[in-house]
């Protein structure tokens, strides 16, 4: 793919051949002309009197529509914006039956996207009740906070609260702040995701305090519960930020306060996990504790970011060169791939350049880059790692996103 250059898009456009070859023809001369801009761009719609000063223009003293018509062709070469064309009663009933009924194609994906929130939520939970709890390890969240407030209802109360019950408590309040802030958009899948949370976190402590299994876990070392409890956890996260939904929690403070302070979203998050992980080891007196719930911060977000942005090998190899056909023949006959031609200059001397973008894997990347060093031992080549290739050739963008219930 090249770049066209100055001349091609002067050619191209009247607006460029008025400025660049001084024609003052009807419409050129609109761009060529301060004065004339003006009136070119109300005729266009932009000012506050765009059919009147299209009118005027043409040097008549009416601002009928008459005027306005007979001013349309003098105006023809400014490339106006064209106007909304009225939808009939019958064409916008046939396109509103339209929509509805790709909206009843897409709810078996709004299914399986609820299906794989609570799969995330289950997943997510065993994190929290087969590793976490047993071993005192609080990462953050309110799931940190209330897996302390159900240690502290034992000392207190001699009886110890439901962590999960604890948690959905805390969540309630959370909830109705951000349902204030972002509106019924937040509802349903974030209320729908800490419920679920909630419930399988309790249902699981109970299953396996009945089945007896419970001493188990509590054996564990600290360090394999803090290391295989962030990856339940991240696994369970990740599912459902794939599927746009929200366990509520630290995200919800994290993206009002976001939206209310100079500190970003992700800042505000890791401040509140801080916060717990402090309050946690204070109140257990144990900093183990809290180094263990460090790593299994780590851990979690690792997975997250393998979820949410992908795991592939492949690499995104940028060539830039002064020889374009034995690069071409090297990418298209020697590794059998594809990819596109960018048309640049150096910044220094202004000399015309060829860049070449291919995306490969990690056992390709080696061979071609010992073709292009035979094809021109002088190219610079740039390799980054790609977090996901999606479209032709790859991993479909729709199927990656779920959407074939659209006609993706």
């Amino acid at each position: 793919m090249s770049v066209p250059d100055r001349d091609d898009q002067g050619s191209g456009h009247p607006g460029f051949r008025g400025r660049e070859k001084g024609q003052a023809g009807a419409g050129d001369g609109a761009l060529a002309s301060p004065v004339a801009g003006e009136d070119s761009l109300s005729s266009r719609g932009f000012g506050p009197t765009g059919r009147d000063a299209g009118a005027t223009s043409g040097g008549g003293g009416s601002a009928g529509p008459d005027a306005a018509t007979a001013a349309a062709p003098r105006s023809a070469g400014a490339n106006p914006r064209p106007a909304v064309r009225p939808l009939s009663p019958e064409e916008f009933l046939a396109r509103r039956a339209e929509w509805l009924e790709r909206s009843r194609a897409a709810l078996p994906r709004l299914g399986r996207a609820y299906a794989l929130i609570g799969l995330g939520c289950l997943v997510m939970a065993a994190g929290y009740s087969l590793f976490m709890i047993p071993q005192r390890i609080a990462p953050g969240g309110v799931y940190g906070i209330a897996m302390v407030l159900h240690y502290a209802s034992g000392h207190l109360f001699g009886m110890q609260l439901p962590t999960g019950a604890i948690g959905f408590a805390i969540n309630v309040p959370l909830f109705l702040w951000g349902l204030r802030e972002f509106g019924t958009r937040f509802l349903s899948r974030t209320f729908f995701g800490m419920a679920a949370v909630s419930a399988f976190m309790d249902l699981l402590t109970l299953i396996v305090d009945r089945a007896g299994w419970m001493p188990v876990f509590d054996g564990l070392d600290p360090m394999l519960a803090s290391i295989f409890g962030g990856l339940a956890i991240g696994t369970g996260v990740g599912l459902v930020f794939r599927q746009m939904g929200s366990t509520g929690g630290t995200d919800i403070v994290g993206q009002i306060l976001g939206r209310r302070t100079n500190l970003s979203i992700g800042s505000w998050m890791i401040l509140a996990d801080a916060l717990v992980v402090v309050f946690a080891a204070a109140y257990f007196r144990d900093i183990n504790l809290s180094l263990y719930a460090i790593v299994t911060i780590f851990v979690c977000g690792r997975v997250i970011d393998y979820l949410i942005e992908g795991g592939t090998h492949s690499r995104a190899v940028t060539i830039i060169s002064e020889k374009s056909e034995p690069i071409r023949e090297a990418i298209l006959f020697g590794l059998d791939k594809t990819g596109t031609l960018f048309e640049a200059h150096g910044l220094y001397r202004g000399a015309p350049k060829n860049v070449f973008l291919c995306v490969v894997n990690r056992k390709q990347l080696v061979h071609l880059e010992r073709l292009v060093a035979e094809a021109d031992p002088e190219a610079f080549l740039v390799v980054s790692k790609a977090h996901e290739v999606l479209g032709e050739g790859f991993r479909p963008l729709g199927e990656r996103l779920g959407m074939k219930g659209w006609g993706i």
